[in-house]
């Protein structure tokens, strides 16, 4: 993906940020894992291809146009040049808000808003660039969306995007209630029982490819270890998953599942 600079600026009077798209950098990691992500067969997780500064833009302010015409809360543009924007403050990221709050079930509490708002996102047919807790912001009529500029359906189902939008935000908040795992193994079993056959099937195709991973994960550094409670939390709603698709309509694939589970 492109790499954007952002700045904090007043713009006629008001916070805003403005938003230069730069050149794509990481080009060879990210083929590395596109590639790693198709071996997996995990399409949700396939990332969008680069691009350069101008088609960053352009498919910020097309994917914002998008999803505030489907009502959700998403920055205004206050100005527009090829590879620039100036864009709306809505309000502190929901990471922020769950980094200075000490209180598990108030964290738990915003954690909870965020599955929400994608469900309700979902529930329109909508989808993110990349769900990260940091990418979701905490505004007074509720949860918005930020850092746009990439599209994941030019390479992916819908049920692919909005599954991929659950497994970023997962991948970004479980580390929140490290201390309460069974809390967020409830929020999570919430929150795909609500979703669609097709993305329940994703998410499930996700955590059983990945599901080896989580030990190693666990070894790293910080990262490591947040990825490591991410996956750990998607295991454990594995079963539940597994169990509602054979009560939806993908109950022919579940023989499928049941095979994959075994290797």
């Amino acid at each position: 993906m492109s790499e954007p600079r952002v700045e904090r600026i007043r713009f006629n009077g008001r916070v805003a940020w403005r938003k230069r798209y730069g050149a794509p950098e990481r080009r060879v990691r990210l083929a590395a894992l596109r590639w790693l992500a198709r071996r997996l067969g995990a399409s949700a997780l396939i990332a969008p291809p680069p691009q350069d500064p101008e088609q960053a833009c352009r498919t910020e302010r097309e994917m914002i146009a998008r999803l505030d015409g489907l009502g959700v809360r998403v920055p205004e543009v206050l100005a527009a040049e090829p590879t620039e924007l100036v864009l709306s403050d809505l309000g502190p990221t929901l990471a922020i808000r769950c980094k200075n709050e000490p209180d598990p079930e108030r964290r738990a509490s915003l954690i909870r808003s965020g599955f929400a708002a994608l469900r309700e996102l979902h529930a329109r047919g909508g989808y993110l660039s990349q769900a990260f807790a940091r990418n979701m912001v905490i505004t007074p009529e509720g949860v918005g969306f930020i850092d746009l500029e990439e599209d994941p359906r030019t390479t992916m189902s819908l049920p692919a995007a909005q599954a991929r939008d659950v497994l970023l935000y997962v991948q970004s908040t479980a580390r929140f209630l490290a201390d309460r795992p069974e809390r967020y193994a409830e929020l999570l079993q919430t929150q795909v029982a609500t979703e669609s056959p097709g993305v329940r099937e994703e998410i499930s195709r996700v955590a059983r490819r990945l599901r080896w991973l989580a030990p190693l994960a666990a070894l790293g550094g910080e990262r490591g270890r947040a990825l490591a409670q991410a996956l750990r939390a998607l295991a454990s709603v594995g079963a539940v998953v597994l169990w509602l698709l054979l009560l939806g309509e993908q109950a022919d694939d579940v023989g499928v599942a049941l095979i994959d589970l075994m290797f």
